[in-house]
């Protein structure tokens, strides 16, 4: 391209820009708004009456004359500019000896910046320019000229509003002018015709009926289209990239961005639509679930379902039996904080047993590890005694987790047989197929374990885990069912993107039994009254959490962690300790836990909570996910603005999970104005689904579907929050699509359609 020398060639290129295209879906970032310019005569007026010191105005003019003086390394630009609508200032640009050579006599300018009146010093009103355009011959047209001449100058009228200018992110080095020049030569008549071929132009007319169809239902259902007043309604593909790079006004550039955002939501749905064509090609394994084997095990399940919980297992019953499906099981269970997802991941786990297959859960936290592996080990001992236990199993469960990790402490009271395995044993075991449940945490990733026979894989709390780590787990076994479970319910925008190959099942009712929760935020002045309370909340029996967001100095034990120094400001497990054995007296019981511990001594602290031993449990989010303590009735949060919204509401699912009513306590001040952003939302709802919606749009898709760290971009056009209703009504249209089209066919459409859509299949697959 002209104006691409080598070096500025390598700039672009260490951004990863070395085309044309790439150059063209480098989209602007946001628009600069120019004012118009206006007859000096009335802004001087306004620098008398409002700042005799100077103001900020635009003008435009002719040069008459310019000048360049150097003072070491810095230089000033100096113009003689003759006003349209009359008068003369002095225009300066600082820094930029170049334009001495570019701003020559009869040069047309617009330039905006700080006037300041004449004086002693200056004959003329200087114009410190923070920005200046050249104006061509289409600006002297609107301007208006009268005709009249003196002195060889034409009059004009002062120069209308520019168009918006497109800022962008730019690699170092690349002049924001230089690069808006090289746009316009790249969306010029010959060259953008020549390289722009718009993909909608090629479709069969069917389906391009059916884009348009799916296109009326998307802009009528949301705010995105007709709604937002922009009209994309014929505009092509080259139009659309010269309105959103070098846009007339501000509607043009929105009325491109969302045509570019359609292509972008059609190119993910197709991409999805290939995604579960690859899972349906896999066999898997048929477990044989009649009505009788159904009914053994519901009566082996902990607890009787709810109509949701129950609903929800016919589904799961009907796909893991069903040996003529096209693929395995792929399904996403969405639940709030406790509305019983572990009673049905339980089924599936068992429904495998059931079968002589081997099954296995992976679970964020080894806390939460450990306690299904304590609850698995029940229910196996229970099997044994009931006769639903295969006789030919041993009955046994592999733990893997961390290096080092130790078998799960069991139960206080819990006399059960039932072996939990570790380390070597349990991998040797899981290799021969001699044990049929593993329970454990990324630690069950590790090329060192396999499986004799895995049919039904379950991922808990899938949101604490990274997409490739999602992956990996599942290609333990290539055949087996997938359950992926969380308690952060998915936004409805990313189920139909980063899960769309997932089926969805969600639990909407809690298990009967459950009290309502109540959360407040407590500022300084009543937390004094608020520990009294508390205490006596203990003295009555009840418990509780304190939810720190880091864990303080280091220390190997509980004397040194409970040290005598304390800081107002300090939230951590540390001094929070510390203030709260100081808050409720010597004669309350408080623990505390974090990820320093020993795993020995963190579970005895958590085992000695569960069973009352301690009343007060300081702790990190450690125990977000999975700790159920029906008699936990309060939790207190230090320093909210420290932790995200979806994990505030997981802390306040710690409690109220028995027959009192739960309180979850933020304390106060909250400064940020996210953080407040957050609070607010917490207090205005408990209902995890609404408040996943709010998470997404305060946080953006990428954090929550945890492909940040992976390289997922942000979306170049696409608005996942705005724009969901495009698609919602793109994914039946890219199925039907992608249906009859060879994979070397849909790939080159899904290209077509969206060139610079950077979402490898392992940035956005849920589980394989």
């Amino acid at each position: 391209m002209p104006g691409i020398a080598a070096r500025r060639a390598e700039l672009y290129a260490a951004a990863g820009l070395r085309t044309r295209r790439q150059l063209l879906y480098h989209l602007p970032v946001r628009y600069r708004l120019r004012p118009p310019a206006r007859a000096l005569a009335d802004l001087l007026a306004e620098l008398q009456s409002e700042s005799p010191d100077g103001s900020s105005g635009a003008l435009s003019g002719t040069v008459q004359r310019g000048s360049l003086r150097r003072r070491g390394p810095h230089s000033t630009v100096s113009l003689h500019l003759l006003c349209d609508g009359g008068g003369q200032v002095t225009v300066l640009l600082f820094n930029r000896a170049y334009l001495a050579r570019s701003l020559r006599r009869g040069t047309r300018l617009w330039v905006a910046g700080r006037l300041s009146p004449a004086d002693a010093d200056h004959a003329l009103p200087r114009l410190l320019a923070a920005d200046y355009e050249v104006l061509g011959a289409d600006a002297d047209a609107k301007a208006g000229v009268n005709g009249a001449e003196h002195g060889g100058i034409v009059e004009r009228s002062p120069a209308p509003a520019l168009p918006p200018l497109s800022i962008y992110r730019l690699p170092a080095g690349v002049p924001p002018r230089v690069h808006r020049k090289l746009l316009a030569a790249l969306l010029g008549p010959d060259e953008g015709e020549r390289h722009v071929r718009d993909w909608r132009n090629d479709l069969p007319a069917a389906m391009a009926a059916r884009l348009a169809e799916a296109l009326r239902a998307a802009h009528s259902a949301s705010r995105a289209g007709t709604a937002r007043g922009v009209d994309v309604q014929g505009l092509d593909l080259l139009s659309a990239l010269r309105a959103i790079h070098l846009p007339r006004d501000l509607e043009s550039a929105r009325a491109a961005r969302q045509r570019l955002a359609e292509d972008e939501a059609f190119a993910l749905s197709l991409e999805v639509a290939a995604r579960r064509r690859i899972a349906e090609q896999v066999a898997h394994a048929s477990l044989s679930l009649d009505a009788r084997r159904h009914a053994q095990l519901l009566a082996w399940l902990p607890h009787v379902p709810t109509a949701s919980q129950a609903r929800v297992l016919d589904t799961l019953r009907a796909e893991l039996s069903d040996a003529g499906a096209a693929q395995p099981m792929s399904r996403l269970l969405q639940g709030d904080v406790g509305s019983g997802k572990t009673l049905v991941a339980f089924y599936a786990l068992l429904a495998a047993v059931l079968n002589g297959h081997q099954a296995a859960i992976m679970a964020p936290t080894e806390v939460l590890a450990a306690q299904h592996a304590r609850a698995l080990a029940s229910l196996v001992a229970r099997g044994v005694r009931d006769g639903n236990w295969p006789a030919c199993v041993r009955p046994a469960l592999a733990f893997v987790a961390g290096p080092g990790s130790a078998p799960p402490l069991p139960e206080p009271g819990d006399e059960s047989d039932v072996e939990i395995l570790c380390g070597a044993p349990a991998r040797a075991a899981l290799a021969s197929g001699a044990v049929l449940l593993a329970v454990g945490t990324h630690g069950l990733q590790s090329a060192r374990v396999r499986f004799a026979d895995l049919s039904v894989t379950v991922v808990d709390e899938q949101h604490r885990f990274g997409v490739r780590q999602r992956g990996r787990f599942r290609e333990k076994g290539d055949r087996s069912h997938l359950l992926v479970m969380t308690a952060t319910p998915i936004p409805r925008t990313l189920a139909l993107t980063a899960y769309g190959e997932l089926d969805v099942s969600i639990l909407d009712e809690l298990p009967p039994g459950r009290a309502a929760r109540r959360t407040e935020l407590i500022e300084r002045s009543r937390q004094g009254a608020l520990w009294a309370a508390l205490r006596e909340a203990v003295q009555r029996g009840e418990r509780g959490f304190v939810v720190c967001p880091s864990i303080g100095a280091k220390a190997k034990d509980g004397d040194a962690l409970a040290g005598s120094d304390d800081d107002a400001d300090d939230a951590s497990v540390t001094q929070t300790l510390v203030r709260v054995r100081r808050a409720l007296g010597a004669d309350v019981a408080v623990g505390f836990v974090h990820g320093r511990l020993p795993a020995a001594e963190r579970d005895a602290a958590l085992a000695a909570f569960r069973c009352g031993e301690l009343s007060v449990l300081v702790a990190t989010v450690l125990i977000e996910v999975g700790i159920d303590v029906p008699q936990a009735t309060w939790v207190v949060v230090p320093d909210a603005s420290r932790f995200g919204l979806a994990t505030l509401h997981q802390i306040r699912g710690r409690v109220g999970r028995g027959a009192l009513p739960g309180r979850c306590l933020l304390l106060g001040p909250v400064n940020a104005p996210p953080a407040r952003a957050r609070v607010a939302a917490l207090l205005s709802s408990d209902d995890g689904f609404k408040l996943a919606e709010q998470d997404l749009a305060l946080r953006g898709p990428g954090e929550l579907l945890g492909t940040r760290q992976h390289g997922l971009t942000d979306f170049l056009a696409l608005d996942p929050v705005r724009d969901v209703e495009l698609l919602a009504a793109f994914r039946e249209l890219a199925l039907h699509v992608a249906r009859p089209l060879p994979a070397a066919a849909l790939a080159a459409l899904r290209l077509a359609v969206f060139p610079e859509l950077e979402l490898a299949p392992e940035h956005l697959l849920a589980g394989g």
